[in-house]
């Protein structure tokens, strides 16, 4: 599903940066949700940085677009900076909360015997009732964290960006 092609569209390339964020972003037909020209659903609401810019960007092939240079994933060193903007509510993430947020993180930290970081209720917790998470996936509404959503206002992430996410973040 595609926005409105009357939406506000922005490209903008290196050194300019789109003045509708607080945060230095770039891109190809940028919406005012971080949609671009490349991936465009109802759930593509997020602008990654990389370890090689300070700007966000919607996707790699935005970066390709706006940039002279190969794109680097986001360091894991740095796994604790701001890495991730939410399209919907402007929040931007550490790498780590956004990780969290597609549950491989959480299920890593898990393994390890450590808790998992955030605040959505785990599988299993006794706040996630098994009756309201039907209810809530019905909705749309996100608080379980296999979720791919926003830690601070919910909006769905895409789950498919996992496929991908080596593309970002350093392994």
């Amino acid at each position: 599903m595609g926005t409105n092609p009357t939406d506000d569209r922005r490209t903008t390339t290196a050194p300019a940066t789109d003045d509708r964020f607080a945060v230095p972003l770039r891109g190809v037909a940028v919406d005012a949700e971080t949609r671009c020209a490349h991936w465009d659903s109802a759930v593509d609401v997020v602008a990654l940085r990389f370890g090689c810019c300070a700007a966000y960007y919607p996707c790699d092939a935005c970066h390709e677009a706006a940039t002279d240079h190969e794109a680097e994933p986001w360091p894991r060193d740095r796994f604790d900076e701001p890495a991730v903007l939410c399209g919907a509510c402007g929040a931007t993430l550490t790498a780590r909360e956004y990780l969290d947020g597609d549950g491989e993180a959480q299920r890593a930290s898990s393994s390890e015997g450590q808790s998992p970081s955030g605040n959505r209720a785990s599988p299993g917790d006794s706040r996630a009732k098994p009756d309201d998470s039907e209810a809530q996936r019905a909705s749309g509404s996100r608080t379980q964290s296999s979720d791919d959503a926003c830690p601070r206002c919910d909006a769905a992430f895409n789950p498919g960006c996992r496929a991908h996410r080596d593309r970002y973040f350093e392994s």
